[in-house]
């Protein structure tokens, strides 16, 4: 009796949970067409002129065969990516978010809208529909950091792991060398600073670039950001840059 009774206040719990999940997608579509303002907000990239040249210059340069972004939020940086013409795969886990972008996305047939948690979908991704092009020069966008579960560690190994040609750019990082550029810091261990990464940049010899102007030669919310690569021939591309720094700060210690 009892498990039958608790049997039954689980499926009610669940239920609920899914109500309160398509509400919350519900929602968000219709403020995609009530709110138009929300569409633009602050602009792609955080509206950071600069970055979205680098963004460019990299992909000019190191010509990806697809685009994957963690983090969509409401998908201004998105739409950003799909001006490219590239495959792109975009991941959100938030409900509300969900609902904003798939009716922004609804006529973008390069953009795939996925929902659930980043780590989760990267690897479902790279061991299936990207799986044949992860030989290849792949660009991603890591912006799923926006409160205490920060999967960044995750992602970069789960990245580097099974795409080593991959050409990755984070957001919201922190420039070690010029404080006008914001980051996120979520506590103890927690802060998008080079030693919070280090383990994925000495365990995959990563090659690591920071942004070479200085913020206040940045417009926008000037959010700072770090590119990573692994292939040797990447990494001497992004070495050419004049928009990219070459991160001499910090080494992995011989056989680290």
């Amino acid at each position: 009796m009892h498990s039958v009774k608790g049997h039954k206040t689980m499926k009610t719990i669940a239920k609920r949970f899914l109500e309160k999940i398509y509400l919350l997608e519900a929602i968000g579509t219709i403020d995609y067409f009530r709110c138009p303002s929300k569409r633009v907000a602050w602009g792609p990239f955080n509206g950071q002129p600069v970055r979205s040249a680098l963004f460019r210059d990299i992909v000019a340069n190191t010509q990806p065969r697809a685009i994957v972004e963690t983090g969509t939020y409401l998908g201004n940086t998105t739409e950003r990516l799909a001006e490219t013409e590239l495959p792109v795969y975009t991941i959100e886990a938030n409900s509300y978010n969900f609902g904003f972008a798939r009716a922004r996305f609804r006529q973008k047939p390069n953009v795939t809208l996925l929902r659930g948690d980043s780590r989760e979908i990267l690897r479902g991704l790279l061991d299936g529909a990207l799986c044949a092009l992860c030989s290849s020069p792949i660009f991603f966008y890591l912006d799923a950091h926006w409160n205490e579960d920060l999967p960044l560690a995750e992602e970069l190994e789960i990245v580097f792991r099974r795409c080593p040609a991959a050409v990755v750019m984070i957001d919201d990082f922190q420039v070690p060398f010029d404080p006008g550029y914001g980051y996120d810091d979520y506590g103890p261990r927690k802060a998008l600073v080079f030693s919070y990464i280090l383990p994925a940049v000495c365990n995959h010899r990563l090659g690591s670039f920071y942004p070479s102007k200085l913020s206040s030669s940045e417009g926008g919310t000037r959010r700072g950001c770090i590119v990573l690569a692994k292939d040797s021939v990447l990494i001497s591309t992004l070495a050419s840059l004049p928009l990219l720094r070459i991160n001499e700060m910090k080494r992995c210690a011989v056989g680290g």
